[in-house]
């Protein structure tokens, strides 16, 4: 009986290590209206040996989009969007999710190796108009999974990870919150007004366009 609980002990404790593959970062960014900046999520891992792939979705904030770069080859412009942790002859890429986020990833079978001389997993270039407001916002990786080598191949849930967004430059006004949304109302003349009329008006100390 001591043998079996020894036994189930060290298949726990195997198992425990095993869930600890590696994890996802993402660094903060950020990003000026009308320019790009990139997004990077990064492997960290003990050993990128054992992995085998990775599979995460990518929520970012409304309004931001993903850049578009030139392509020479094939003479059009394609996403900014590129995955240089994994080899080229494996699979890798990015589709819609039904929650509006990206569905990413960059996987192939238990034979899957990586490249020893970058961690990054997925580099994406972003961008907003001018008309975007300032403010920070949350970039959300989450869904996160690492496949290991093993046969049959065995996915590891990995915690979320929550980057923020930076966005200055940007010549729009924020929306007002709809928990303050019978705040007192004012005009640009410090004048308190029944409603919101056509203009600039402010509420909760903020200015807000209506338009």
């Amino acid at each position: 009986m001591k043998k079996f609980y020894m036994t189930m002990v060290a298949m726990l404790c195997g198992a425990t290590a095993m869930a600890q593959i590696g994890s996802l970062t993402c660094e903060d960014v950020t990003l000026t209206a009308g320019n790009t900046a990139y997004i990077e999520v990064k492997l960290a891992a003990e050993d990128f040996s054992v992995v085998s792939g990775i599979n995460f979705n990518l929520l970012l904030p409304t309004g931001v989009t993903i850049a578009k770069t030139y392509n020479e080859e094939d003479d059009e412009y394609v996403d900014d969007v590129t995955f240089p942790i994994a080899k080229a002859k494996h699979q890798k890429g990015y589709m819609a999710a039904a929650d509006g986020s990206l569905l990413v990833w960059c996987a192939g079978d238990n034979t899957m190796t990586f490249r020893t001389t970058t961690d990054v997993v997925m580099k994406m270039g972003v961008t907003v108009d001018k008309e975007f407001a300032n403010g920070v916002y949350d970039i959300k990786i989450y869904k996160v999974a690492i496949s290991d080598k093993s046969t049959p191949v065995v996915s590891y849930d990995v915690e979320d990870v929550t980057a923020k967004l930076t966005v200055t430059g940007g010549t729009g006004i924020n929306g007002i919150n709809a928990a303050d949304s019978k705040a007192p109302i004012y005009n640009v003349a410090g004048q308190r007004v029944s409603k919101a009329q056509k203009g600039i008006f402010i509420q909760n100390g903020k200015k807000v366009a209506v338009k």
